[in-house]
């Protein structure tokens, strides 16, 4: 393959394949070489885990979806201006495919999709060289998609999808927990006062935190035994690394860099206003990180409840009172963030879709009946009301039911729409 190929070479995550699986494209490394063909199928679980020990698989960029829905898009447009055919290249920008692709109509699919486009870039910038810098490019414009096209369409939405694939399952950690980090930290940034360029800064830090540590933290998650030495030493280290990776890539933005740098020192106790820019994001980062892997499960360990992730928010170790930070985290968020599970007085189980007016009082949906059974028709409840109160958030790792995240959406969505508290849906 020559060189112009080479860079005609798009990476994707192997993650999603699986035994029986039949291929639409050509699976190839990172040389151009071909390593399962199209419409070959990957045959026993050797063959898998020999394409999943890759960090990353490479397809010819004429075959991956980005260039088929850009070049769509491309021909769209030049149809509506009506234009000449023979020029097309000035509508279809095959380099900039990221930004130009709509994400699927279904919020779940979009979020899983900006997921792993999230998982391949965090791997390239791992690698390093060009891929690292072409990386940090369209980093950028990842960014864009989830402020305006997922943020701004529906932040109650994103929380419940997000936290509540965090507190149920620990597969594809490293990412997910960068996502659901820069997610969070982006909701508290009005409350706390940031400007753009801030909150801008802060939520590149929180998704490049753990760049050096990618592959590691997914192992972690899944493995039963302490760290090992050599695991203990990139950690230890990782905050280094991750900014020097990313100054490798191309990174000039000195507060971003900080930030990455620092999201693990020991941090002096000040109020927010009293700290500089940089050691004000890196607070935030740091609450926010700490309180969102808090409820995150492993293979050694079952997640937090939701109340006592919240301790290691509010309270501060070595401080006089409780942390400014934590607190607002508290406000925006609820006492039971949506997406976790809790006890009502009822009885019932419940996953909480959103925050109620008070921090205390969330809209959910009842998943378990009193005797733990799934309940056919999740009940729709406002817990405001006593005998639906919440008594006690329990860990996602204790509840066993599979739940259709559009279904739930849709819950949510009508606990919007002024619903009488206790309504039954269909």
């Amino acid at each position: 393959m020559s060189a112009n190929e080479k860079q005609e070479l798009v990476a994707v995550s192997p993650s999603s394949l699986h035994v029986g699986a039949a291929l639409r494209i050509t699976l190839r490394d990172d040389q151009g070489r071909v390593l399962l063909a199209k419409g070959l199928r990957i045959d026993n679980l050797e063959a898998l885990e020999s394409l999943q020990r890759r960090k990353l698989v490479y397809v010819n960029y004429d075959e991956s979806d980005e260039a088929v829905k850009v070049m769509m898009n491309g021909l769209n447009e030049a149809t509506r201006r009506d234009a000449p055919l023979k020029d097309i290249d000035k509508y279809v920008d095959l380099k900039s495919a990221d930004a130009g692709i709509a994400l699927p109509s279904s919020l779940s699919q979009a979020w899983e999709q900006v997921e792993t486009r999230l998982k391949v870039l965090l791997s390239q910038l791992a690698q390093g060289g060009s891929a690292g810098q072409e990386a940090v490019h369209r980093l950028n414009s990842q960014i864009a998609v989830l402020q305006d096209a997922l943020l701004n369409r529906d932040r109650d939405a994103a929380l419940f999808l997000l936290v509540h694939r965090a507190v149920t399952g620990f597969s594809g950690y490293s990412a997910l927990h960068s996502l659901l980090t820069a997610t969070v930290a982006h909701m508290l940034a009005a409350p706390l006062k940031l400007t753009a360029e801030e909150d801008a800064c802060l939520v590149r830090a929180a998704l490049t935190m753990n760049v050096a540590m990618t592959q590691l933290q997914d192992l972690l998650a899944a493995q039963k035994q302490p760290p090992s030495p050599q695991q203990r030493a990139l950690i230890d280290r990782h905050p280094t690394d991750s900014s020097r990776l990313l100054m490798a890539a191309g990174v000039k933005d000195a507060l971003w860099l900080e930030v990455v740098q620092a999201h693990h020192d020991n941090l002096p106790h000040l109020p927010l206003a009293q700290r500089n820019s940089a050691q004000r994001l890196t607070k935030i980062l740091q609450v926010v990180d700490r309180y969102t892997a808090a409820m995150s499960p492993r293979v050694s360990r079952a997640g937090r409840d939701a109340k006592d992730a919240a301790r290691s928010a509010i309270v501060q170790a070595g401080a006089g009172g409780h942390d400014e930070v934590g607190l607002v985290l508290m406000q925006v968020l609820g006492l039971h963030p949506a997406g976790t599970f809790v006890k009502l007085a009822s009885g019932e189980t419940a996953v909480v879709l959103r925050r109620g007016v008070k921090p205390n009082e969330p809209w959910v949906a009842s998943v378990l009946n009193k005797r733990d059974e799934p309940i056919a028709e999740p009940r729709l409840y406002n817990t405001a009301r006593p005998e639906l109160a919440v008594v006690q958030g329990i860990s996602g790792s204790h509840v066993r039911v599979r739940l259709n995240p559009e279904a739930m959406l849709r819950q949510l969505a009508f606990s919007k729409t002024g619903a009488e508290r206790g309504v039954r849906l269909g």
